[in-house]
C-alpha cells in the first residue's frame, strides 16, 4: 500500500556544500538518516556496484523530505549541456511558501540563483497562485508555491517531463492513486518561459491522491501533488539517458509504502516494469528499510520505501520534530 510521497533524490558533487543549503535556504534541517556505504542493492540500474555518502533530511513543517546523494567511489557525471526542459523525467520540485519574496530573498542569501521573481500560476490564477522559480547553487530547478499556505514545508510537488500527458495520467491514476485531476490545462505558461522557452505550448496536469497519508510517517507526510508536464517539440530522450542513478541531478521521486513485497508483487502482475527488486539496507543511525523501484512510462524511476526500524520509537520523533525543538536546536547548534 501507498502512504504518500515520502522524498525526492537528487544527485550531487559534494554531500556537505549541497545539504548545507537546503538546510539553510529551505529548512531542511531534521537529519533522518546519514549513510556512508554500498549501493549494492541497485546495482540493477547503475550496473556496478559503488560507494555513496547519503544524507536524508525533513523539513519540520512536513512535507517530503529530501535525500542528498554523493558518490564517493567515482565522479557523478554533471547533467549534459544538450539536455533542456523538453525532455522526459523528472523536471523540478515545488514548495509551499507563505511568502515568496522572502523566501526568494533567503535563496539569494545562500547562494542560490532566481529565475524569476514571483508571477502568476497560469491554470491557477483565478484562485490567486503565485509561482517562482530558482536553482540551488549547482543548478538543481525548483519553484515555490504560493497557494495560500499559512507557513513553508518541505516538497509538496513535483513535475514530470513525459511523452504522452494521457498516458501518463493514466498511469500514474491507476498504479499510484493519484486520481484527483485539480486541472489540466493546454496553452503557453509564461512563468515557465526562463525554462521551456517563450511561446511554448506545454500541456500539463497536476494530479493529487485522494487517499490521506497512511503509515507511521503520516504526520510528517503530504499526499504530494504531481505535475505531468508535455512540452511542444518533446525530445523523445529521457533527462538520465548516457548516465546513470546517483549522477548528477534529480534522480528520483519515492513513496513510503506498507507491505513493499506486496505493493510490488501487485505491480508486476498489472505489467508495470519492476527496476530493482525489494532489497533491505541499513541506512545508518540504526535506521533500517526495504526499497524497490518501478519505472514510468517514460522511464523515469520511481522508488518505494518501507521503514523496518528507527533510532528512537516513531512517538518520540514526533514529539520532537516540530519548528519550535528544530529552531532551539539550530540555535543550540546541535543541528
Amino acid at each position: 500500500m501507498i502512504n504518500g510521497m515520502q522524498h525526492i533524490g537528487i544527485g550531487v558533487r559534494n554531500r556537505e556544500e549541497s545539504y548545507k543549503f537546503y538546510n539553510d535556504a529551505l529548512l531542511f534541517s531534521v537529519p533522518m538518516s546519514k549513510h556512508e556505504g554500498r549501493c549494492t542493492g541497485v546495482v540493477p540500474i547503475i550496473e556496478k556496484d559503488e560507494t555513496r555518502n547519503v544524507i536524508i533530511s525533513m523539513n519540520p513543517y512536513g512535507g517530503a523530505a529530501i535525500e542528498v546523494f554523493q558518490y564517493t567511489s567515482k565522479t557523478p557525471a554533471p547533467v549534459p549541456k544538450l539536455v533542456d526542459f523538453t525532455y522526459n523525467g523528472y523536471l523540478f520540485y515545488g514548495l509551499a511558501v507563505k511568502n515568496i519574496k522572502k523566501s526568494l530573498d533567503i535563496v539569494k542569501k545562500n547562494n542560490g540563483n532566481i529565475i524569476t521573481s514571483a508571477t502568476a500560476f497560469t491554470p491557477m490564477k483565478d484562485r490567486d497562485w503565485r509561482t517562482a522559480v530558482f536553482t540551488d547553487p549547482f543548478g538543481i530547478t525548483g519553484i515555490m508555491v504560493d497557494n495560500g499556505s499559512s507557513k513553508n514545508s518541505g516538497i509538496d510537488y513535483v513535475a514530470i517531463g513525459v511523452s504522452n500527458l494521457e498516458q501518463s495520467i493514466t498511469f500514474y491514476n491507476t498504479f499510484l492513486g493519484y486520481d484527483v485531476e485539480i486541472y489540466k490545462y493546454e496553452g503557453e505558461c509564461p512563468e515557465w518561459d526562463g525554462l521551456f522557452g517563450k511561446d511554448r505550448k506545454i500541456k500539463r496536469a497536476l494530479l493529487q491522491r485522494s487517499t490521506k497519508p497512511q503509515g507511521p510517517f503520516r504526520h510528517f507526510l503530504k499526499g504530494g501533488m504531481i505535475e505531468l508536464i508535455e512540452v511542444e517539440g518533446n525530445s523523445g530522450k529521457h533527462n538520465y539517458e548516457g548516465r546513470k542513478w546517483g549522477d548528477i541531478g534529480f534522480m528520483e521521486l519515492c513513496f513510503d509504502v506498507s507491505d513493499i513485497k506486496g505493493t510490488v508483487d501487485a505491480l508486476a502482475a498489472k505489467g508495470v516494469q519492476i527496476a530493482v527488486p525489494p532489497y533491505t539496507q541499513n541506512m545508518g543511525q540504526k535506521t533500517e528499510a526495504t526499497f524497490a523501484y518501478i519505472k514510468d512510462p517514460d522511464g523515469s524511476l520511481l522508488e518505494f520505501a518501507e521503514i523496518k526500524s528507527l533510532p528512537v520509537p516513531y512517538f518520540v520523533i514526533r514529539s520532537l520534530v516540530n519548528p519550535f525543538t528544530v529552531k532551539t536546536a539550530k540555535l543550540l547548534k546541535m543541528l
